[in-house]
């Protein structure tokens, strides 16, 4: 008779510990949701971010593109059309020098690793 009566207190504990496991696992899954909602109503209102992965060919950058990923911090070295950027170079009247008006392809060269180890540019026409 105790043995039953141990068994049926450790079963209620057991579904208790459960039903609280299961509440706290649902609390956190609102509150991950609610933030994923959040985060997801600021991406939208900020509509640079939707610009600038809206693009049906993200292969394909524009001369003034080009000439902004030149201007912004670059991690890779950047070919342009058989000439190297270095990462640290700052002679920006020589490497707008190697870009023309029109529209560049845009290839990731990668290591063996598939690591990026240079961003290369190449025209395509107007």
């Amino acid at each position: 008779m105790r043995n039953s009566v141990i068994n049926v207190i450790e079963m209620l504990i057991g579904s208790i510990l459960i039903g609280l496991g299961l509440i706290y696992l649902m609390s956190q899954y609102k509150a991950l949701s609610g933030l994923t909602d959040i985060l997801t109503g600021k991406i939208i209102e900020d509509d640079k971010i939707i610009r600038q992965y809206s693009k049906s060919a993200l292969d394909r950058v524009t001369h003034a593109e080009l000439c902004a990923s030149i201007m912004g911090y670059r991690e890779y070295p950047i070919m342009v059309d058989d000439n190297l950027i270095p990462t640290d170079g700052q002679d920006y009247e020589l490497y707008f020098s190697y870009i023309k008006t029109g529209v560049y392809k845009k290839e990731n060269l990668y290591d063996d690793n598939r690591n990026i180890i240079m961003l290369k540019f190449t025209f395509i026409g107007t």
